[in-house]
């Protein structure tokens, strides 16, 4: 066998690896009967041999889990009908609620190809705009199929796309790295201060940027520091780890830091009730600094260097003349969206400064623009037309009757559930799912929607599913760190489950002390 494929079967194992496990938790609850009957036959129809040891010309696995949660959702569609006092339209919308749930859980199917999925089924099934006998609402007119496609034009979606373009931009023009640098060096060049210097500079950067072109840009500032500290090894991991947990704990900050955050904050304008930028960063500010404390004094007890008088010289990156109109832009952008009220400009408007300073200017190409994580985009959009199809046929309060309302056990279970969902699946498919059903349970004794508890859920659920890393494939900076090659799983876990837990006591806390604030 050759050194080529013998280096291509140690890289699939090594794949294999990281996802199996994660995998096999995700898929578990449908059943391995149907899903391997089904894959069975589809290899005998694309000639698949077993024993050939080739792959095979399509993903069967994929295709027959897709099946199988097509079925699924087509039984709890016909029991919708069939067995419960549902309106017609709300025993759709229940058909489509549950296979975006075992969709975006098993992953069967792309997460944004799910979301396109979900907006489609809404229009043919509940908007019916071709007036088909047996679909659509069943007493009252249905929204006109524009209604559903409103999410992909939504205000955050302006909002994540314009700081999109200002990661792109900072990362063209190597400004990300500069300033990165520039700070580090002024922490100081000890074991302890370069540790707490890589994770503020991580936790800031990801709260304006994609988390995982972070995660890549300052592990590129890293890995070069190792070879002035080749003995410790110890200490190497926890440097490692510092960026991913960082970079996750950074994604509360800001509205565009992580699409959860973007996935509450459009469902909340859905329903009328908005959180300004300001707002945000003013629950989430104070949570993201006591978390990083937490996770630098975990990892500085965990992973210190034998030499903690070690000194680590930083590289100097300058930044040139186009370098600094980013930075211009960046800061005039920030500047905007912290002062709206003042100005009046939504968050939403402002975000076109950059499009039109960056793209006016050529300094973003049509290249670059095509390189945008436009999936991220379509997925949260996916969310929000989900939770507006709940909203619109009652579905969500149907599900909120299973629940008791205003229990001192809701917030907390709720926040427990995204916790755990989170370090499974994707943390933008946990708000996608669980924030439409929380906020259903947000009723005040009017019957109406309790505004302050419908945001303590929201904005809750997003928090703590930036918070869900115990695991190397639960997000995407940790899965980068992983591949490293100098990690292993329990070391996620170690520092990962104990960070997930101080979070979780601390987003249930400040909600309780705020809410005895605001009833007194």
């Amino acid at each position: 066998m050759s050194l080529e494929r013998n280096h291509r079967i140690r890289k699939v194992g090594r794949i294999l690896n990281i996802g199996t496990k994660s995998l096999l938790t995700k898929a578990a609850f449908i059943g391995t009967w149907p899903t391997r009957r089904i894959e069975d036959a589809l290899n005998i129809v694309y000639g698949y041999d077993k024993d050939s040891g080739l792959n095979p010309p399509v993903n069967t696995r994929a295709i027959s889990v897709f099946i199988t949660c097509l079925f699924l959702s087509s039984l709890i569609t016909y029991y919708s009908f069939q067995y419960t006092a549902l309106r017609e339209e709300a025993a759709w919308m229940a058909g489509i609620f549950s296979l975006a749930c075992l969709l975006w859980t098993t992953e069967a199917l792309p997460l944004f190809a799910t979301s396109i999925l979900i907006i489609g089924l809404q229009i043919v099934f509940l908007s019916n705009p071709g007036s088909w006998p047996g679909i659509g609402f069943e007493n009252t007119e249905a929204p006109d199929f524009k209604f559903f496609l409103e999410p992909l034009s939504d205000p955050i979606i302006v909002l994540f796309f314009g700081g999109f373009l200002l990661a792109k931009a900072a990362v063209k023009r190597g400004v990300d790295a500069s300033l990165a640098s520039l700070v580090l060096r002024l922490f100081g060049a000890t074991p302890s201060r370069v540790l707490l210097g890589m994770m503020l500079i991580t936790a800031f950067f990801s709260m304006w940027m994609s988390n995982t072109a972070t995660t890549t840009m300052m592990l590129a500032l890293l890995i070069p520091l190792f070879s002035q500290i080749p003995e410790e090894k110890k200490f190497q991991k926890g440097l490692l780890l510092s960026i991913p947990f960082a970079a996750n704990i950074g994604g509360m900050g800001t509205p565009i830091a992580s699409p959860p955050n973007a996935v509450a904050i459009g469902y909340l304008n859905s329903i009328g009730l908005n959180v300004s930028f300001t707002q945000w960063m003013l629950l989430s500010i104070p949570l993201v600094l006591v978390m990083l404390l937490v996770a630098y004094q975990i990892l500085w007890k965990k992973y210190s260097p034998t030499n903690k008088d070690n000194k680590i010289i930083l590289e100097k990156k300058p930044i040139d003349s186009k370098g600094k109109f980013v930075v211009l832009v960046f800061i005039t952008s920030i500047g905007l969206w912290l002062t709206e009220g003042y100005h009046g400009l939504p968050t939403a408007v402002v975000a076109l400064i950059p499009a039109i300073a960056f793209t006016a200017t050529g300094l973003l190409t049509k290249y670059d623009i095509n390189n945008l994580d436009w999936n991220i985009l379509i997925l949260i959009a996916g969310g929000i037309a989900l939770g507006k199809g709940m909203s619109i046929t009652g579905l969500d309060q149907a599900l909120g009757s299973f629940f008791p309302k205003n229990s001192n056990y809701l917030f907390p279970l709720l926040i427990l559930g995204s916790l755990i969902f989170s370090t499974l699946i994707s943390n933008t498919a946990t708000a996608n799912l669980l924030i439409p059903v929380g906020i259903s349970l947000a009723t005040s004794s009017e019957g109406g929607v309790d505004s302050y508890m419908a945001k303590e859920i929201a904005i809750g659920i997003a928090l703590i599913a930036s918070m869900a890393m115990s695991l190397p494939v639960s997000t995407a900076p940790n899965t980068i760190a992983y591949s490293q090659g100098k990690l292993e799983t329990e070391d996620f876990f170690k520092v990962g489950s104990l960070l997930g837990v101080y979070a979780m006591g601390l987003i249930i806390a400040a909600a309780t002390v705020l809410n005895l604030i605001l009833t007194r």
